[in-house]
C-alpha cells in the first residue's frame, strides 16, 4: 500500500515539476478518451463579436477572448458566466493572444497604432509595446515560452518570427519560413497556429495554405510534415489547419478548419474527433470553419466555431468499459425499435405483438409508459425526424405508419407505405426525407417519406431484394446497402443517391452475410460485424467502393448491436444469446474485449446516450436494461 502511494505521489510530483512553468494546459490523456461530440456554447456572438480567431485557457481555467470589434478582451472563470470582466485597452482588430504564468497578456496589436504586439501587464488595461517588433504585418498567433521568447505567425509573410523578450536590444530571429510562399521544407504558405513544445523547442506550425502541420526542430529551418499533404500519413486531408494544441505526450489536436472539424492523435494516429460526420453547419455536432482550440484543466476541449460566431466546450468522456443495470422496462421485448429524442430520453416502441411504447430518463435511470401506437408492430422501425417526432414504419408486414410527437405523447397516423414491409431498413437522409429499403418477404423495393405532407412515394428499385440488410448514410449523403438475404445471403452493396433516386452496384464484401451490423466511423469508412453468423468484419471505402478484410472478432455472432462511441471506437454487444462485448479500434484494426453485459441477448436495442454511455434495452423477451460506461 505504501509503495503504491508513494508512486502515485512521484509521478504526481514530477508532472507538476515539468508543467509548473506553464500558463497552459496541456493534459495527460488516456488512449481511450473521447469528447461529447455535442459541444456547448460558452460564449457567442453578443459576448465576442463576429468571427472570433483565438482563445487561451490558463491552469486556474480562466477563458481570455479577444473581442475584435469593441477592442476589448472578454475575460472569465470557464463555466461561471456571471463573473465576466473585460479588458478594455483600445484594441482594434486584434485577433491572437497569450497569456503568461504571471497573467500579463500578449496581444496582437498591429491595427492598434503601436507596435505589432503589445503586453498588457496583470490587473492593467495599458497597451505596452514590445520594442523592435514594429512589422509589416500582424501576427496571426502568438506564443510565448517559459524562457521569455515570443513567437508570430506572420501569415502574410509566410514566415515565422521570434524575439526575446529579456533583452529589449536583441533583433528577431526567423525560425520557419523564407518569406516567399512555396511547398518545400522550407518553406510555409499563410501559417496560421503555431505551439512551441518548452521540453525540447520543437516548433509546430499550421501550415494553412499548404494544408499540412510542419515541425521544425529547434534552430533547423527544414520542417518535416507530420500530417497533411506530403506526409507519409495518408489518413487525413487537411484543408486549411489554422489551430494547434499538444497534450502531455505531445500529440498534436489540429482545427481543420477547412474542412470544419477537430483531429486528434493518440498512440495509434490520427483520428477525427469533433465535426467528423456532417458537413459545416450551426448545429451543437457541427462547425464552420474552426480557427483554433485549447484545453481546459479538466481536459474539456473548447473551440473557437469560427464563422458560428461562437465558442464551444465539448465534454471529455473517458469510458470504464463495465456494464450496469438500469431500470427494467415494463414489458419484455424484442424486435422493436430504439430513438433517442432531442431531449435525451430514448423512445422504444413496438417488438413482436406489441403495439406499446416506452420512455427512458437518462436522468433517473426509469422507464415510464407513454402513448400505445394504432398497430403492434414486430421489426418495425423508427427515425427521428428533423422536427423532433419519431416515424414508425411498418413492421408485423404492415404497411402504416404513425409519427410520435414527444411534446404530447401521442400517436398519430400518417400516410401508408406501397408495400407492407418487416425486417426492412430506414435512414434519415441530409435533406430530412425517410428512406426505407426491402424486407420480407424479399423485396427490392424502396420509398421514401417526405415530412412536410406526411406522404409515400415510391424511388428506385434495388438491384437484388434484401431482409436483414444494413443501410448506412455516408458523409456524401449517399445511402450504402449492404449484405442481407434473398433466399440466401447476399455479398452484393448497392449506392442509393437521393439527387437521382437510383441505385448502383457497388463493390461485393468478402463475406456474404445477413442480421449484421454496420457503423459509420469517423474517417467515412463503413464496418460491417458478424451476422449469418460470422466474426469477421470488413471496411468499405467510399473513395474507391472497395471492402477490405480486417480484425476478426473473438466470438461469432448476429442480430448483436453495434455503436459508434465518443472515443471514436465501435462497440458491439451480445447477439446469438452471447453475453460478450467487444471493441473495434479502427486506428489499428484490433478488436478487444470489454465488459460483458449482465443478460445474454438478441434483437435487442443500443442508443447513444447524450453523455456518451450506452443503453441496451430488451431483447430476447427480456425487460432488463444495462448501461455501458
Amino acid at each position: 500500500m505504501f509503495l503504491n502511494e508513494n508512486l502515485f505521489f512521484l509521478i504526481i510530483l514530477f508532472f507538476i515539476e515539468q508543467t509548473e512553468g506553464y500558463s497552459y494546459n496541456r493534459p495527460i490523456l488516456s488512449s481511450d478518451a473521447g469528447w461529447n461530440p455535442n459541444g456547448v456554447t460558452i460564449a457567442n456572438e453578443t459576448l465576442i463579436g463576429p468571427n472570433p480567431f483565438d482563445l487561451f485557457i490558463n491552469q486556474n481555467n480562466t477563458v481570455y477572448i479577444p473581442n475584435q470589434i469593441n477592442g476589448q478582451i472578454l475575460v472569465f472563470l470557464q463555466g461561471n458566466l456571471s463573473s465576466i470582466k473585460y479588458i478594455s485597452a483600445n484594441l482594434t482588430n486584434s485577433s491572437s493572444l497569450f497569456v503568461t504564468i504571471q497573467d500579463d497578456i500578449y496581444v496582437d496589436t498591429f491595427y492598434s497604432s503601436v507596435s505589432s504586439v503589445s503586453k498588457i501587464k496583470s490587473n492593467s488595461t495599458n497597451l505596452i509595446s514590445i520594442p523592435r517588433i514594429n512589422l509589416c504585418q500582424q501576427c496571426f498567433d502568438i506564443f510565448v515560452s517559459e524562457n521569455q521568447t515570443l513567437y508570430c505567425s506572420l501569415s502574410e509573410q509566410h514566415q515565422i518570427i521570434s524575439k526575446s523578450l529579456i533583452n529589449d536590444g536583441n533583433h528577431l530571429i526567423i525560425v520557419a519560413g523564407t518569406g516567399t510562399p512555396g511547398s518545400t521544407s522550407t518553406t510555409l504558405r499563410n501559417p496560421k497556429g503555431i505551439f512551441l513544445d518548452e521540453g525540447n523547442q520543437d516548433l509546430f506550425v499550421a501550415d494553412c495554405g499548404n494544408h499540412r502541420i510542419q515541425l521544425f526542430k529547434y534552430r533547423r529551418l527544414i520542417g518535416v510534415t507530420l500530417v497533411g499533404n506530403g506526409s507519409s500519413n495518408f489518413t487525413f486531408e487537411l484543408n486549411c489547419p489554422s489551430g494547434i494544441a499538444l497534450d502531455y505526450q505531445s500529440y498534436l489536436f489540429i482545427a481543420d478548419s477547412n474542412n470544419h472539424r477537430i483531429i486528434g492523435q493518440n498512440s495509434n494516429g490520427f483520428r477525427c474527433l469533433l465535426g467528423c460526420y456532417q458537413s459545416q453547419g450551426s448545429n451543437s455536432n457541427q462547425l464552420k470553419y474552426p480557427s483554433s482550440l485549447s484545453f481546459d484543466s479538466f481536459e474539456n476541449l473548447f473551440v473557437v466555431d469560427q464563422q458560428n460566431n461562437r465558442i464551444q466546450k465539448f465534454d471529455l468522456v473517458i469510458y470504464s468499459g463495465q456494464w450496469t443495470m438500469t431500470g427494467t422496462m415494463n414489458i419484455g421485448r424484442y424486435g422493436h425499435s430504439a430513438s433517442v429524442l432531442s431531449n435525451g430520453k430514448v423512445l422504444v416502441v413496438g417488438g413482436c405483438d406489441s403495439n406499446s411504447a416506452e420512455l427512458y430518463d437518462p436522468l433517473t435511470g426509469n422507464w415510464t409508459t407513454t402513448a400505445s401506437m394504432s398497430f403492434p408492430r414486430c421489426r418495425v422501425t423508427s427515425s427521428l425526424l428533423s422536427n423532433g417526432a419519431v416515424l414508425a414504419a411498418g413492421g408485423s408486414f404492415w404497411n402504416s405508419t404513425e409519427l410520435y410527437d414527444p411534446s404530447t405523447g401521442n400517436w398519430t397516423m400518417t400516410g401508408s407505405m406501397s408495400f407492407g414491409r418487416t425486417d426492412h431498413t430506414a435512414s434519415v437522409l441530409s435533406n430530412g426525407k425517410v428512406l426505407v429499403t426491402g424486407g420480407c418477404c424479399y423485396l427490392s423495393s424502396a420509398e421514401l417519406y417526405d415530412p412536410t405532407n406526411g406522404i409515400w412515394t415510391v424511388t428506385g428499385s434495388m438491384h437484388f431484394a434484401r431482409i436483414f440488410h444494413t443501410t448506412s448514410v455516408l458523409s456524401n449523403g449517399m445511402v450504402l446497402v449492404a449484405g442481407g438475404n434473398n433466399g440466401s445471403a447476399l455479398t452484393s452493396t448497392e449506392l442509393y443517391d437521393p439527387s437521382t433516386g437510383n441505385w448502383t452496384m457497388t463493390g461485393s464484401m468478402n463475406f456474404p452475410r445477413f442480421r449484421h451490423t454496420a457503423s459509420v466511423l469517423s474517417n467515412g469508412a463503413v464496418l460491417v460485424a458478424g451476422g449469418s453468423p460470422l466474426n469477421s468484419s470488413e471496411l468499405y471505402d467510399p473513395t474507391n467502393g472497395i471492402w477490405t478484410v480486417t480484425g476478426n472478432m473473438h466470438f461469432a455472432r448476429y442480430e448483436h448491436t453495434s455503436s459508434v462511441l465518443f472515443n471514436g471506437k465501435v462497440l458491439v454487444a451480445s447477439g446469438d444469446a452471447n453475453g460478450t462485448a467487444e471493441l473495434y479500434d479502427p486506428l489499428t484494426g484490433k478488436w478487444t474485449m470489454t465488459g460483458n453485459v449482465h443478460h445474454a441477448r438478441v434483437s435487442h436495442t443500443a442508443s447513444i446516450l447524450s453523455d456518451g454511455k450506452v443503453l441496451i434495452a430488451a431483447g430476447s423477451g427480456s425487460n432488463s436494461a444495462e448501461l455501458y460506461t
